[in-house]
């Protein structure tokens, strides 16, 4: 009986994984698809870095731009194409390369921000520090962050709200 067990066990790890890998490939799949504008299997290379970014993965640009030279084809055309994309994208996830920040890390970064402890933070407070501090983002990565975080009456992020949407439960 201990033994049938083991085994059962055993499958029931493989299909977890074959879970995950398919839950993976989907999302690639969708988030390519939304740059994949003309539907050939196939977008534009400075697009890549968005895609990247909205599956939760976040390289520096010099990774990025290694990520980009791995799936280029050997004569560059401008464009990526899907299969060679989610070849990479799959084994970066599966693999867990990028782990995300925990919830925790992400609002200890927000309330360095928030001295006064007030529980949000000025959108152009943000915007100024995400363009001049650190690595800087693309103003088209700013604008995308702040739609989804601002709030449009109050022109703040309250970002424990913020937080627990972005972090998985």
């Amino acid at each position: 009986m201990d033994a049938t067990r083991r085994l059962n066990a055993g499958y029931g790890e493989a299909d977890r994984e074959a879970k995950r890998r398919a839950e993976v490939q989907r999302q690639v799949k969708e988030a390519f698809a939304l740059f994949d504008k003309e539907s050939k299997g196939t977008c534009d290379v400075r697009e890549v870095c968005t895609i990247i970014r909205h599956l939760g993965i976040c390289p520096t640009e010099i990774e990025l731009r290694d990520m980009i030279t791995e799936i280029e084809d050997e004569e560059p055309t401008g464009y990526v194409r899907f299969e060679r994309f989610e070849r990479m994208m799959c084994r970066i996830i599966l693999e867990n390369q990028y782990p995300r920040d925990s919830e925790e890390k992400l609002l200890r970064a927000f309330r360095t921000l928030d001295p006064d402890n007030k529980g949000y933070v000025e959108a152009e407070k943000l915007r100024t520090l995400l363009t001049t501090h650190g690595e800087r983002f693309s103003q088209e990565e700013i604008d995308e962050f702040l739609s989804f975080a601002v709030d449009p009456e109050t022109g703040t992020v309250n970002y424990e709200d913020y937080v627990s949407q972005v972090c998985p439960a």
